[in-house]
């Protein structure tokens, strides 16, 4: 089996992976303008013979340096990395980020990391990249580093919504539009749907006796949860319970997905807030212990208290054939995102 290529040290570096060229960020989302920047790294890198690299850290500095889980991430730890190598990179540098990290100075972060870590020949960095202690280093800081150490610098335009030059998407944009329910405007900003990520939990088992069985996440999946509502979306098994071996894994299924604190039951008069999905089709599918990852495609409609449980049966009922009709016009356009 070939080794993943997520490093969490220079030493873990392979010693034949030859000169590279080097991007650095958070890549929260490696949304469309962090894909510019590595688009851009895999270019010149082609150009110069080089082996692409992306050096990228976990914990989040910002969360780090406050002690406060705040901004929630778009992406889990996992699905960040996974995503940098789909962009192309031969690999990530994927560095822990303490307090103790964070005392670098620009230099001894670059010569340690760049020039010595990964034989840096070339940095492709966006114009407000920062780095070093106190985010001392700027793009002027890493031009005059180049010279000195024998690199080359290049720098890489915004992408805004429209392309370059059109504003610049941000995962504070993204992560404001899926905490106001609006999937469908943030994979415009990423290049694809928004997904979080986790094992399925048992839950009260009350979809089940409604006749709309669904796969509960846990409290805490990885990856922002969207706005409490009802959407459309596809459910992917990335990992089965060894009770489930054999079972054929579902990729894509087209799912109902529920967030938010369920108005109608509640355990000892307090709601309790999920994220759970109804998978359109075999109500006998057992997906407990399974790692899923629940794909947005659109909002349907906000969370409702009803009076009856028939009521909420019939509402159920139209929820999965809205579901149904979006996902079919999704499936029709050429540029749906995956």
């Amino acid at each position: 089996m070939t080794p993943t290529p997520i490093w969490h040290s220079p030493a873990e570096v392979p010693a034949d992976l030859g000169p590279t060229a080097v991007s650095i960020g958070n890549y929260d989302g490696v949304h469309r303008g962090h894909r510019a920047v590595l688009d851009q790294l895999v270019r010149h890198a082609e150009a110069r013979d080089l082996a692409p690299v992306a050096l990228t850290f976990w914990p989040h500095p910002r969360h780090v340096m406050t002690g406060v889980a705040e901004p929630p991430l778009l992406t889990g730890h996992a699905d960040r990395d996974r995503l940098l190598l789909l962009a192309g990179v031969a690999g990530v540098l994927d560095l822990e980020y303490t307090l103790e990290f964070a005392q670098h100075s620009p230099e001894d972060f670059v010569r340690t990391f760049l020039v010595e870590g990964l034989g840096a020949r070339c940095v492709v960095l966006g114009e407000d990249a920062l780095f070093g202690k106190g985010n001392s280093g700027t793009i002027h800081t890493m031009r005059a580093l180049g010279e000195e150490l024998g690199f080359e610098v290049v720098t890489v335009a915004d992408v805004g919504p429209e392309g370059e030059g059109s504003g610049r998407i941000s995962s504070s944009a993204i992560r404001a539009d899926l905490l106001r329910g609006d999937v469908a405007a943030a994979a415009e900003m990423l290049g694809r749907r928004h997904t979080v990520t986790d094992t399925v939990h048992h839950g009260f088992q009350r979809g089940r006796e409604l006749g709309f069985p669904t796969a509960n996440l846990g409290p805490h999946p990885a990856g922002l949860v969207p706005a409490d509502g009802v959407y459309a979306g596809r459910l992917t098994v990335l990992e089965q319970d060894p009770r489930h071996e054999g079972c054929p894994p579902l990729a894509g299924a087209p799912a109902t997905i529920s967030i938010g604190t369920n108005p109608t039951f509640t355990v000892d008069g307090v709601p309790q807030r999920v994220v759970e999905a109804y998978v359109h089709g075999d109500h006998t599918l057992d997906l407990y212990g399974d790692t899923v990852r629940l794909e947005f495609v659109d909002y349907q409609r906000p969370t409702l208290r009803f009076e009856s449980v028939d009521a909420l049966v019939v509402q159920m009922h139209e929820d999965v054939e809205v579901t149904r009709r979006t996902l079919e016009v999704d499936a029709s356009r050429p540029e749906s995102a995956g």
